[in-house]
């Protein structure tokens, strides 16, 4: 699926998403968990990647498997580095603006990957069902 790089567009493009991978039988934490990392990728994607132009739109691909989830978000954008993005629980980093995004994804589904040029990410989630889940 594609979403508009508007900020309003995350929230319809999230329930799109929770409704495709249904299928997959997560439970109620782990699908709350997957669209708070989704609203952090959509959004990021579509203000940082896209700058919010209208004309270009963010690619969404799903991919459900029993207990399983990867949602992958691309934008056109020029990427960056997520290795060089500091941890914002280090002491000096907690009053700066910025930069927890990541770090939330990370914690709430069980794989974040980016691809080499860093405009596209990979949130996987696995259900807690003894099948590989938190």
């Amino acid at each position: 699926m594609r979403m508009a790089s508007r900020r309003d567009a995350v929230a319809p493009t999230i329930d799109r998403i929770l409704e495709a991978v249904a299928p997959a039988g997560l439970d109620g934490d782990r699908l709350t968990d997957l669209a708070v990392a989704l609203a952090e990728a959509l959004s990021n994607a579509a203000v940082h990647g896209h700058r919010l132009d209208p004309k270009r739109r963010v690619a969404v691909a799903v991919a459900v498997s029993p207990g399983c989830v990867v949602v992958e978000v691309s934008d056109s954008g020029g990427g960056f580095d997520a290795r060089g993005v500091s941890d914002p629980t280090a002491p000096e980093r907690q009053l700066a603006p910025g930069g927890r995004g990541i770090f939330l994804m990370r914690r709430l589904v069980d794989e974040v990957a980016y691809n080499p040029a860093g405009n596209s990410v990979r949130l996987t989630v696995r259900g807690a069902n003894g099948d590989g889940g938190r």
